[in-house]
């Protein structure tokens, strides 16, 4: 008896028609594995070993120059959401009343837009929405680059000395960030 052996050529069109559906779910199962809360990776020695926030400078609506080291002092809920993200827009009433609840002690809340166009328009939906805070743009390039955002919305909790304390992937509610914030307040 012969066994005949059929060598593979991977670029056969049929192998490739059977392997892109197994490509998508694996891509699929990998992004829905992540955690939505998870603590900062240890890349500082700082407090409980978590990272300091980048000192990247960002733009307001008005074209201001700014930064999270502009905020030192106090602790800030940082935000990263897109027009574009319709998770975002669940998210972003809640942390309307998130700065609301924490403005007179000393957490600013700051939503900053990912690719969202023009600064008018972004000031257009941000008004439509509730949204009470400060907004600031960026590329998606400096979101994932610089902050490490995997997803969106992605939020970081910042305390007063500038340190990462908390990152979360995907919208949060008042009362999810709320006993983190807690912890971080004197």
């Amino acid at each position: 008896m012969m066994i005949r052996v059929r060598r593979v050529d991977c670029t056969d069109r049929h192998y490739v028609t059977l392997l892109w559906p197994v490509f998508v779910l694996f891509v699929f199962v990998l992004a829905c594995t992540g955690s939505p809360e998870r603590d900062a990776p240890a890349l500082d020695a700082g407090p409980s070993g978590v990272q300091q926030a980048p000192a990247h400078v960002f733009t307001d609506l008005e074209g201001t120059s700014v930064s999270i080291l502009d905020l030192s002092g106090d602790a800030a809920v940082i935000n990263f959401w897109g027009t574009w993200c319709l998770p975002c827009r669940t998210e972003l009433p809640e942390l309307s009343e998130l700065a609301d609840v924490y403005e007179e002690q000393g957490v600013h809340v700051i939503g900053i837009a990912v690719d969202s166009g023009e600064p008018e328009n972004i000031r257009t939906f941000a008004t439509e929405y509730g949204v009470n805070y400060p907004i600031w743009v960026t590329d998606m390039a400096t979101a994932v680059a610089k902050f490490g955002a995997v997803g969106f919305p992605f939020t970081l909790i910042v305390d007063a000395e500038g340190w990462v304390r908390k990152e979360y992937i995907g919208p949060q509610t008042l009362e999810s960030l709320s006993a983190d914030i807690e912890e971080i307040l004197p």
